[in-house]
């Protein structure tokens, strides 16, 4: 058994650190961020709707590192800034990034930056230290989201509580248990 970088991120493992590999990483997490975004369970109760976003950014954070991923969102959100219909639903335009769910795009720069740092400390060739970035990354984004929805729909805490987290809670932690099995395998399987 080889093996083959001593990096922490999995993609730098596997391919060599080059302008042009970190850019086809950012390119392609932004990409993987606008499909998942795709992925929507619309719930008639919340104005915040159900997809694979968290999985997608949470996971390429852990994978690619902090500044890529950090870029990679920001180019998502720079997309949907220019109009494009990159975010959930089909939607895109300074309307959309400033709506209901503003809280929780922005929330996935900073979510992001924070589960790339914490895959630099902790290993995720381990269950336990991609679960860790995961529920850290998911509580960023739940703060972000939640205060947000609370000042935008004017409804307080308790109704951005209950409609903007508490639906996501057991999903979030089915997408957690994904990531925290899926990234160790993956190492396990460069490495042989």
């Amino acid at each position: 058994m080889t093996t083959i970088s001593a990096s922490p991120f999995i993609v730098d493992s596997i391919w060599h650190k080059t302008r042009t590999s970190a850019l086809v990483q950012i390119s392609a997490l932004t990409a993987i961020t606008v499909l998942s975004a795709q992925v929507i369970i619309p719930l008639p109760f919340t104005p915040v709707p159900l997809t694979m976003q968290t999985f997608a950014i949470l996971f390429g954070a852990a994978a690619i590192g902090p500044f890529k991923s950090l870029i990679a969102q920001f180019a998502y959100l720079s997309l949907a800034a220019l109009g494009l219909p990159v975010l959930a639903g089909d939607r895109g335009g300074i309307e959309a990034i400033f709506g209901a769910t503003a809280g929780y795009l922005f929330a996935f720069l900073l979510a992001s930056f924070v589960v790339g740092k914490l895959a630099s400390r902790i290993t995720t060739k381990r269950f336990q230290g991609v679960l860790l970035g995961y529920l850290v990354g998911s509580l960023i984004i739940y703060a972000m989201g939640a205060t947000w929805l609370a000042i935008y729909t004017e409804k307080g805490f308790y109704y951005a509580l209950l409609n903007g987290v508490v639906p996501f809670l057991i999903g979030d932690a089915i997408k957690a248990c994904l990531a925290a099995s899926l990234l160790p395998i993956s190492w396990r399987l460069i490495n042989k």
